[in-house]
């Protein structure tokens, strides 16, 4: 009997490890792969801490807009199969004259600033955003801290180019001005 427990303690402990965990890098390795994330993990954890460097308060400003982004990370985090370590990020844009364009920043429920990593790559990190996503204004956003100045970070938008635009919903297409800007901006570590 006491061979049998022991058997099955081991079949079950080896069950458990089939479950793995790695790393954000590994993910990335694995995300340029035609099998992507093999199904036996379910973690993909900040091992390095690479995310670390990303989270806080930076402030810029562009066009004359000032722009400042929160971005904060999550453990462990996700509705899906696998969890990630992940940044959510939100934002505010003041004009000028200092009028509120665009606040998410008193959003709590992380779902709904549409502001969120998708993955880690090499020292940029990607992350989706959906904002007036009547008039196409979604895509990827990558942030990097700068090589020799850490409280230095470069942020760009590149919005999607596919979708369907219904007229109806975002009448002035033409002229319609997406919240990020689409050049390369420089943001400050408060």
């Amino acid at each position: 009997m006491k061979n049998i427990v022991l058997i099955l303690s081991v079949f079950l402990s080896f069950s458990c490890k089939a479950q793995s965990t790695i790393s954000l890098e590994q993910a990335y390795q694995y995300s340029k792969t035609s099998d992507g994330i093999p199904t036996t993990v379910t973690y993909v954890k900040d091992i390095n801490n690479k995310l670390d460097q990303f989270v806080g308060t930076w402030k810029g400003s562009y066009n004359g807009k000032n722009y400042e982004f929160q971005f904060i990370k999550k453990i462990n985090f996700g509705e899906h199969s696998i969890k990630w370590d992940e940044i959510v990020g939100r934002f505010i844009i003041k004009d000028n004259t200092g009028t509120v364009q665009y606040n998410s920043i008193s959003e709590v429920d992380d779902s709904k600033t549409r502001f969120r990593g998708i993955k880690l790559q090499n020292r940029a990190y990607i992350m989706s955003f959906v904002g007036n996503y009547d008039c196409l204004e979604s895509g990827n956003v990558f942030i990097e801290t700068r090589k020799n100045n850490p409280n230095e970070m470069i942020l760009f938008y590149s919005q999607d180019k596919d979708g369907l635009l219904n007229p109806a919903k975002c009448p002035n297409f033409s002229s319609f001005v997406p919240l990020l800007p689409q050049e390369k901006i420089v943001l400050t570590k408060q």
